[in-house]
């Protein structure tokens, strides 16, 4: 096939045209052939279209190699003669979890890191590269989400990440480069097929070739069809979330949740969560909530970062972290300075306001007896106008959720359950008639995602 160094620089600025929205841009180089490339057409496109471009690279030292500075020299020797400002940072890498991934992710955190304002990211992904995701996702039973590959453009950050080579094939790089004599660094553990990506390059993808040429063109066409389904699914879950959603965002409707079918229920989860910026559940999990969970079976769904609970008709999705933080123990002595109007900072579980009232609520008096514990089980308490219930049954029947149970601030007159903030006062210590009062709410701690 003929290449050309104008066909190449006509496509350059043909998605750029598409997809950017200044001309500053900020370029990943990592010294390898299609960084490489990009750079250098990058330069050509501003040194000859008269129109105002920025360049500046970013080189990122993963020190996982014996020749990473001399990678790193390399690139601010090519910088330097095409007039591009260069950067460069180190970054470290875990070793003890996957390492492609962990690289990965070091490198978008220094991307995002160095974006200036109104600057753009772009990367040398061509279409090989495209190939290899997509097989690899074919392998990992994705679906049209993952099968729709790599994107031409994502938010990052504050800023955007643009992929103007993904419709070009290696080749076509590589016919570029040597006709404009550039000289690119070798990365030789892309040699290594240990790895899943350089297994499908050197091995699986040229038998592929062998067998059918134009493979390209059909996946790539695959990954439009999967685009615009995906599309039109995210369309659909926006549309079935607008219908489930409660006066909270965290919280959505169980009933009618229940109304539509195991695939749409299961979509419009998997939206809900992503909106809130929970991680991903991987499908069984996703099958596990829609089906369980949410059937009744059990009604609680712990993750790393998040934990849903079905109560009272509706589904909520609360931080593992915040409702996982133990509580700070309060010394069961009597707190001096309880007002009887005012506020008490309670550590990470919201606080205290007082309210002063006439005869209702604790009489004013009692307050600098009171002591702050919370729930250890087998409490007992009378309430103003009710009979004795432990406490386990009184949050019962005050639909108060499980996850808060544990947390509401109880407040006590030596080993007596006096005060359940919200809920009420012991009979013996209720201020009644013209009695000065204090009404105790507890202001609960936001326990929500917070994206």
């Amino acid at each position: 096939m003929n290449y050309s160094s104008q066909i190449l620089h006509d496509k350059l600025k043909a998605a750029l045209n598409e997809f950017a929205a200044t001309g500053k841009f900020l370029i990943g180089l990592s010294g390898g052939l299609d960084s490489v490339v990009l750079l250098h057409a990058m330069a050509k496109l501003r040194d000859q279209s008269g129109v105002s471009i920025q360049l500046r690279a970013l080189h990122i030292n993963h020190q996982l190699q014996d020749q990473a500075q001399n990678w790193e020299a390399h690139c601010l020797s090519l910088c330097a003669k095409l007039g591009i400002e260069f950067v460069s940072t180190k970054v470290e890498i875990s070793r003890h979890s996957g390492l492609e991934n962990a690289a990965r992710e070091a490198r978008y955190r220094e991307f995002e890191a160095t974006l200036l304002i109104d600057e753009q990211l772009l990367l040398g992904h061509h279409r090989d590269d495209q190939m290899e995701t997509l097989l690899l996702r074919l392998i990992r039973g994705s679906g049209s989400r993952g099968l729709s590959g790599i994107p031409r453009s994502r938010v990052l950050g504050a800023s955007r990440l643009l992929r103007p080579l993904l419709d070009i094939d290696r080749e076509e790089l590589q016919s570029y480069a040597e006709s404009e004599q550039l000289n690119w660094v070798e990365d030789h553990s892309n040699e290594d097929e240990r790895f899943d990506r350089n297994y499908c390059r050197h091995s699986i993808l040229p038998l592929i070739e062998e067998r059918w040429p134009g493979y390209r063109e059909s996946w790539s066409k695959s990954v439009v069809l999967a685009s615009e389904s995906e599309a039109l699914i995210r369309e659909l879950a926006a549309i079935d979330l607008a219908e489930i959603v409660t006066d909270s965002k965290s919280v959505v409707s169980r009933e009618k949740l229940l109304t539509l079918s195991e695939p749409r229920r299961r979509n419009v989860l998997r939206h809900w969560l992503a909106s809130l910026g929970a991680k991903e559940l991987g499908w069984n999990q996703l099958r596990q909530l829609s089906n369980e969970v949410l059937l009744g079976n059990t009604g609680q769904f712990i993750t790393e970062d998040v934990q849903i609970f079905c109560f009272r008709e509706r589904v909520y999705v609360v931080a593992s972290q915040k409702i996982g933080r133990g509580l700070v123990k309060i010394d069961l002595d009597p707190i001096p300075g309880l007002p009887s109007a005012g506020e008490r900072i309670l550590p990470d579980n919201g606080r205290l306001r007082f309210r002063e009232i006439q005869g209702a609520g604790i009489c004013a008096d009692k307050l600098s007896n009171l002591s702050i514990r919370y729930r250890l089980g087998g409490e007992i308490c009378r309430l103003v106008g009710r009979p004795s219930k432990t406490l386990k049954k009184i949050l019962q029947e005050s639909e108060i959720p499980p996850w808060l149970r544990s947390r509401i601030p109880l407040l006590y007159d030596g080993e007596d359950l006096a005060y359940i903030p919200g809920l009420g006062v012991s009979e013996g210590l209720a201020a009644k008639g013209a009695e000065p009062g204090c009404l105790i709410d507890w202001v609960q701690p936001d326990l929500t995602l917070q994206r």
